[in-house]
């Protein structure tokens, strides 16, 4: 017989009926009138070519074959109250879920430890994925599900997306503490004529400084000797070296308390903050898994602030420039 031939109704009445042994009583169950009852009941003995179940005083006795049948039918209504159960809520502690989370080497190196240990934390079985995707790719993975959230500096989306701002950031300046301009303070001539180290992680760090260049009335004119793609080594760079590295500053300041040869100088330039923010697809908006991940994040870094409890996150449609 082909599953699209039945209607799956009819199992809940099969069950209703084998439980009670009466079709009143099936009726009261399942909140149906008795003849809803019989009229399904006649439809599954049509399908079946099988009385299902005899009349007798001691109520409706199944057959052979519904005794066959309820095992299966059983254990399938089990199963799909199961994924609907799982539909509208989320178990912290059980969840096994795996949450792939597109962010930039700044925000892996400042924001995923302390995010992954809280999530452990709550969630110890959940499991994280990190991957480090342009713009256009990021879009596109939390367009076809491959990816549940993107954090950085990103601008929406559109109109299918939801944006929540977390924290505002900004640059400052690293340099070798042996660095003659660690003495005699950072001016923008001294910025412009010195050799820089570019960090130029995926996502939209980079643009963010040069844009932040063009606003400040000083065109990109750096001197970069070396453009590293990620944050693993330029640190003994910079503290062997003369040159000048621009960063946010957080991932500055995380970079420097681990290593004393480091300075951290504000940079020479009007500097306007820019907003780092995490962003999801319409699709998992209702999400409980979903829900609490962004309440989670939001909880952990809305202006870096410690926060006891997780506060209801609100979000904002790209549109939305609050």
């Amino acid at each position: 017989m082909n599953l699209h031939a039945i209607d799956l109704n009819l199992f809940l009445v099969f069950h209703a009926i084998y439980a009670t042994r009466s079709v009143t009583l099936a009726g009261e169950q399942l909140n149906i009138t008795q003849s809803a009852v019989s009229n399904s009941l006649k439809r599954l003995r049509e399908r079946f070519n099988d009385a299902l179940f005899v009349r007798t005083m001691e109520g409706m006795v199944p057959t052979p074959l519904a005794e066959r049948l309820i095992g299966p039918a059983s254990a399938g209504l089990g199963q799909l109250n199961q994924a609907i159960d799982m539909g509208r809520h989320f178990d912290v502690e059980k969840s096994k879920r795996l949450f792939r989370i597109a962010i930039n080497e700044v925000g892996h190196l400042v924001m995923m430890p302390r995010l992954f240990n809280s999530m452990r934390e709550l969630a110890p079985h959940i499991k994280i994925e990190t991957v480090a995707l342009s713009p256009a790719e990021t879009r596109n993975g939390l367009l076809n599900g491959h990816i549940e959230l993107a954090i950085g500096s990103w601008s929406g989306m559109g109109p299918a997306f939801y944006q929540q701002r977390l924290f505002y950031e900004s640059f400052v300046v690293v340099m070798s503490h042996n660095n003659p301009l660690a003495q005699t303070g950072l001016t923008l001539s001294d910025y412009l004529q010195a050799e820089h180290l570019s960090f130029r992680p995926h996502g939209s760090t980079d643009l963010e400084l040069e844009s932040m260049l063009q606003r400040a009335g000083v065109p990109d004119q750096r001197n970069i000797v070396y453009a590293a793609a990620h944050a693993q080594g330029f640190v003994e760079i910079i503290k062997d070296s003369n040159l000048l590295v621009t960063l946010p500053s957080r991932l500055a300041q995380a970079i420097a308390s681990h290593h004393s040869a480091l300075t951290v100088v504000d940079v020479p330039f009007p500097v306007q903050p820019f907003q780092i923010r995490q962003q999801w697809h319409e699709r998992v908006h209702q999400d409980p898994g979903h829900r609490w991940l962004r309440e989670l994040a939001f909880a952990l870094f809305n202006d870096f602030s410690t926060v006891t409890g997780l506060s209801s996150a609100h979000a904002e449609l790209p549109s939305d420039t609050n």
